[in-house]
């Protein structure tokens, strides 16, 4: 069994509007997403990378669902739920990763 991609999505919140955002976040936001087809889990963890105080990840089926959980009138809802937020939200990326196939053997000889 392969690994699954993540949808990764990071930003930097408004601290004004953090508690708002968040409590969108649960109750209307990540039920839209989760009726994405494709998007089989979804975790939220603190992010400790600089600049961002927001980060979600979202378990995709598989490789091949990628396009679709991008392209699907469930992920244009999902879309459209954030643009309330885009002035409050900044420096926000949105990456797919996805497990890379084994490199081949590597000898070096000196």
């Amino acid at each position: 069994m392969s690994a699954k991609p993540y949808l990764v999505i990071r930003a930097f919140v408004d601290p004004a509007v953090q508690d708002e955002f968040e409590r969108w976040y649960r109750e209307t936001h990540l039920p839209h997403v989760l009726e994405i087809p494709g998007v089989v889990a979804a975790f939220r963890c603190r992010p400790l990378r600089q600049g961002v105080n927001f980060t979600a990840l979202y378990q995709l089926d598989n490789d091949s669902s990628v396009q679709q959980v991008f392209s699907s009138q469930e992920a244009q809802q999902a879309r459209q739920d954030w643009e309330r937020w885009a002035s409050h939200v900044r420096d926000m990326s949105v990456e797919v990763y996805s497990q890379l196939s084994p490199l081949p053997p590597y000898h070096h000889w000196n």
